[in-house]
């Protein structure tokens, strides 16, 4: 189903190498605006060159609004690293945790737009507002692109002799509402989303556990018998997935996992609900058209290159890619995806 833990433990470890500073540090399918499969195989045939300008001239700073050694932390290392090589000036990665990305993202929009500022940004930009973390939007930057998803994850113990796939988890569901415990992260956050929209789309109504674990102890959670049901990123249970305690039994996307190919989505099995995490890149807003376009190349050649897709690979994360319009057309959806959800649950301020 995927590679083993020994090879991606050995590329975060190389990336983990990188962080005492950048400087020294598959196209696959993607989410797309409605739920469609994207058309990232033919855009990476595509030549996209930057228009004519004389940046950079110096060293960029790229702001990590999570902390060391997360998965974005890694990812946006990894493509940092690129970057640097490519433009041939240091990019120097800072991180700056807390409020839910908020903090980092508030240095960013106080920077000065010339492209020597820059910062990864994830899906729950989204939220910020709803969730009362801060007044920030989508709309306070410049979009770069878009470079990589992680989709919420479906996973049952091996051992449950109640059920074994999705169709079957659903129809237990029904006969026993409210019986089941399904563990995420935290509450509001993409996975706790993600059940929202799941059970709204199956019509079932379970007993939702956030936090359950948190991070990579959800799986453990899951294994032990403490939740029945836990919907989160496979990298963070890979322990229990590799000695079989747990299983992967659907992506709550309309993609397919390149890393676990042979787990279907909820869409295929005829559930319309689709939720993806995403990670992509921001400039603050009124950057030059000239130097988004010599950024939004420079991204793209690092999520094409080798060395990033050997790294998501291992990682059994996901390559997607948004040039800079498509990445802030989608960062639009994900507001009107997203934010009804959280009002609908009682969860927006």
């Amino acid at each position: 189903m995927k590679k083993s833990i020994g090879l991606a433990i050995g590329f975060m470890a190389a990336a983990i190498g990188l962080m005492s500073g950048c400087s020294k540090a598959p196209e696959t399918a993607a989410p797309t605006a409605g739920s469609t499969a994207g058309n990232t195989a033919a855009a990476s045939q595509e030549k996209t060159e930057p228009a004519k300008s004389d940046y950079p001239k110096s060293k960029i700073e790229l702001i990590i609004p999570q902390g060391v050694g997360g998965g974005s932390d890694l990812i946006a290392r990894v493509l940092a690293a690129q970057v640097e090589k490519d433009l041939g000036v240091p990019v120097v990665c800072t991180n700056v945790e807390g409020g839910s990305t908020s903090l980092g993202l508030q240095q960013l929009a106080d920077s000065e737009p010339d492209g020597y500022t820059i910062a990864m940004t994830m899906t729950n930009l989204a939220t910020l507002k709803s969730l009362g973390y801060s007044e920030l939007t989508y709309e306070d930057f410049t979009s770069i692109c878009g470079a990589n998803f992680d989709a919420p994850t479906v996973m049952i113990r091996s051992n449950d002799d109640r059920f074994n796939d999705l169709p079957g988890l659903v129809e237990y569901t029904k006969a026993h509402p409210g019986e089941l415990s399904w563990g995420t992260g935290a509450a509001g956050g993409m996975w706790h989303m993600a059940i929202l929209k799941f059970c709204k789309a199956a019509d079932i109504e379970v007993n939702v556990v956030p936090n359950a674990g948190g991070g990579t102890g959800v799986g453990l959670t899951l294994a032990n018998g403490d939740i029945d049901v836990a919907v989160f990123s496979p990298v963070d249970c890979i322990s229990q997935i590799d000695s079989g305690e747990i299983v992967p039994i659907a992506a709550l996307t309309d993609t397919r996992m390149e890393s676990y190919s042979d787990v279907p989505t909820s869409v295929e099995l005829g559930w319309d609900c689709s939720v993806y995490s995403t990670r992509g890149f921001i400039a603050p807003k009124g950057t030059p058209e000239d130097v988004i376009a010599v950024l939004e190349a420079s991204f793209k050649k690092a999520v094409e290159s080798d060395e990033f897709q050997a790294f998501i690979k291992n990682q059994q994360s996901n390559i997607m890619w948004k040039d800079a319009k498509e990445y802030e057309e989608w960062m639009k959806e994900e507001v009107d995806i997203y934010v009804p959800i959280l009002e609908e649950a009682g969860l927006a301020k």
